[in-house]
């Protein structure tokens, strides 16, 4: 079923100064614009209000990661993201082709980042990863971004020499029930489980704000085709803080092969709480609102 995450659902109450950082700062383009969004995306998204403008950012030339900005006006202020300790949405990868220029860019642009670069091997490998952290409090989220490696970080930098910013890469849920989570990505979904390790150590710490000695397992997870952005699941750390913002801050869309089959394999509610399925502008999609911090709108293509 799962071949990727085509692109990244963002509510905002107001979705311009995320328009311009992924647009102006990020290199994205804006793709398509509904100033009248039908209102059954409320029920698919589950929203407190109905949605009043949708702006879709995406890479021309990538395959998926793009992202969806919506507006609903009134939507409360999100809660920070702090430590890796809450379930829930954590962070969205991108690559950077010159980590230095484009990280400046960024800060010249009104937006903070965490701490300075931090080097450290990927775990369980000796593949350099240089690494920093940006707030983007209107979503709760972090942005990982990371430095590209030529033939090393499969993104849309590697088919445009004029991007120096990649697609979302991966999405990253903290889960209370890794073990499930995974099981689910594998068996109920179909991805390919293909890396999975425990991000800890000085450099890891000093980034995420955790305490010496602390760290979590982390899953990446991919379809046949190795399509990008790629579905991660992290564990919480054990002193898990309850999540008190019940809004929807992110939602990955996928499309399916058979909507049909996947419903049949969730709809007992076993892994969470099913929406639809639900017809919007001829296409028919099926919420879930997963038992492991993860919000999914799967479509099935025309």
């Amino acid at each position: 079923m799962f071949d990727g995450i085509d692109h990244v659902v963002l509510p905002a109450a107001d979705v311009e100064p995320l328009r311009r950082l992924y647009v102006e700062l990020f290199g994205f383009t804006e793709v398509a614009v509904d100033d009248d969004p039908d209102p059954a995306w409320q029920q698919l998204w589950q929203l407190p209000a109905p949605p009043t403008r949708s702006v879709m950012l995406g890479k021309p030339r990538s395959a998926g990661g793009w992202i969806r900005l919506v507006e609903v006006p009134g939507l409360p202020p999100a809660s920070p993201a702090r430590r890796p300790n809450r379930v829930g949405p954590y962070a969205l990868d991108f690559y950077l082709r010159d980590a230095d220029a484009v990280e400046q860019r960024i800060e010249e642009g009104g937006w903070e980042f965490r701490t300075p670069a931090v080097y450290y091997n990927l775990p369980g490998t000796d593949i350099p990863v240089r690494e920093r952290m940006l707030d983007q409090p209107l979503s709760g989220l972090l942005h990982a971004v990371v430095q590209y490696r030529p033939r090393g970080t499969r993104c849309v930098i590697d088919q445009d020499r004029q991007e120096d910013t990649s697609e979302v890469v991966a999405v990253v849920f903290m889960t209370d029930r890794f073990e499930e989570a995974t099981a689910f990505a594998r068996d109920v979904l179909g991805a390919r489980q293909y890396f999975t390790g425990r991000f800890d150590g000085p450099a890891v710490e000093q980034m995420l704000g955790m305490a010496p000695g602390e760290g979590f397992v982390a899953a990446l997870f991919r379809g046949p085709g190795s399509r990008n952005a790629r579905l991660e699941f992290a564990e919480v750390l054990p002193d898990g803080e309850p999540r008190t913002d019940l809004v929807r801050r992110v939602v990955a869309t996928c499309a399916v092969p058979d909507l049909d089959a996947l419903h049949t394999l969730v709809k007992n509610g076993d892994h969470g709480e099913t929406i639809g399925p639900v017809t919007v502008d001829g296409v028919r999609h099926l919420g879930l609102a997963s038992s492991y911090g993860a919000a999914f709108d799967f479509f099935e293509p025309v």
